[in-house]
This record gives structure tokens, C-alpha cells and sequence, in this order.
């Protein structure tokens, strides 16, 4: 429920840490021991300013989620993504995080 919440209110954070988890995982193969880390790192920040310039943060959700299809065999497309990253970044954020749990 935590990173749902997260999600919704601090969506860079959770980018952030999304992407260090999966950063790791594709470097080493293996869960990555901080969890993420704190989140604040240079990923969040490209993600906060792009939402906070011109509400684009999702435009860098679209090549992790579609890394992350393709590394876990799930069907879905880019104009799919697209649209999942652009109309519900909470949820986009929320479902990655599941995936790379599961992973973990």
C-alpha cells in the first residue's frame, strides 16, 4: 500500500527507485541489497523537473516499462504503454514495482 501512495503523491521517487532496482538487476542479476535506495537520486530529478517544466515525466516511464515487457515476457505494445504511463503514472509506477518485486 506504501508505494501505491507513493506512487500517486511523489511519483519521481518511485521512479527513481524503480529504476535502480532495475539498474541492478540488469548489471548483476540480482536484487538490489538498498531496495532502490532512497529514490532521490538523478532519475527522480529528470523525472520531477519534466513534470514540473511541462507535466512530461512519463515520457521517460515509456523505455524502462517497455525493457521491463520484454526482460519478463509480457505482451503489451508501445502504444499501450504509451497510453498506460500518460493517463495513470501512479499506477504504471505501482504495477513495475510489483514486477520487479516478484523478481527480487
Amino acid at each position: 500500500c506504501f508505494i501505491d501512495c507513493m506512487s500517486c503523491w511523489c511519483p519521481c521517487i518511485v521512479y527513481g527507485k524503480n529504476r535502480q532496482r532495475f539498474d541492478h538487476l540488469q548489471e548483476n542479476d540480482t536484487a538490489d541489497p538498498e531496495h532502490g535506495g532512497s529514490g532521490c537520486d538523478a532519475d527522480c530529478c529528470m523525472h520531477l523537473a519534466l513534470n514540473a517544466l511541462c507535466g512530461f515525466g512519463w515520457v521517460l516511464q515509456l523505455g524502462q516499462r517497455a525493457t521491463l515487457r520484454a526482460r519478463y515476457h509480457i505482451d503489451g505494445s508501445y502504444v499501450n504503454d504509451c497510453l498506460t504511463a500518460f493517463f495513470c503514472t501512479p499506477c504504471e509506477l505501482t504495477q513495475e514495482s510489483r514486477e520487479l518485486a516478484e523478481e527480487e
